[in-house]
């Protein structure tokens, strides 16, 4: 291994064991995308075009990587939640935020998994990070008169959940874009004036 001159005593990963572990992220990306985390080491080192002894190399293990794929994900959207939040308009900004997050919900189905996992502190933190957003998102919107009060924050996470619909429904079929239409008539659901009052309480938790 060859060692960086300008770190003393540093060594310097290789160019090809970088290239290798940034195929690996790629690949596994893609696999929990389009299957979720229980896909198998073997099939995210396949789709790399490198070995499972390869993928074990580079990382500790099969879970510490899709960690990282979880993580990225999660990033992902709190540079979303953060940008919304520089949005002149709250209503642009939280709305924008909301379709966003469902169309990664949509895509991704590893984002699900991401969202209801807190095996790690990092995994817990940076969905910590995601409430503080989604909670100052909420809050601007209804200090602003755009948001209806009785909204919380907590209804807001489940939001981008609600629209991912079935293929199929009492044998009709859904277009490409059948969520985006539920969640324009969600999103007009959330908006004042005279909203109909919401049944019950809302979701609780931290």
């Amino acid at each position: 291994m060859s060692i960086d001159t300008s770190s003393p005593g540093v060594p310097r990963e290789r160019a090809d064991a970088r290239r290798n572990r940034q195929l690996l992220l790629e690949a596994a990306a893609s696999c929990v995308a389009e299957k979720g985390t229980a896909v198998a080491a073997l099939d995210i080192a396949e789709h790399a075009g490198v070995s499972v002894a390869t993928l074990y190399r580079r990382f500790t293990s099969k879970e510490a990587l899709i960690e990282q794929v979880l993580l990225d994900l999660l990033d992902q959207l709190n540079t979303v939640a953060a940008h919304a939040l520089t949005d002149r308009d709250a209503w642009d900004g939280l709305s924008g935020f909301i379709v966003a997050f469902a169309r990664m919900n949509k895509d991704n189905h590893g984002l699900s998994e991401a969202l209801g996992s807190q095996e790690t502190e990092a995994l817990a933190a940076a969905q910590r990070k995601l409430r503080d957003a989604i909670r100052d998102l909420t809050s601007r919107a209804r200090l602003a008169g755009v948001l209806r009060d009785d909204i919380t924050w907590q209804d807001i996470a489940f939001v981008p959940k609600a629209v991912l619909v079935d293929r199929e429904c009492i044998g009709l079929t859904a277009g490409e874009r059948e969520w985006e239409r539920c969640l324009t008539l969600l999103l007009d659901g959330l908006r004042t004036p005279s909203p109909t009052p919401l049944p019950g309480t809302g979701p609780t938790g931290p």
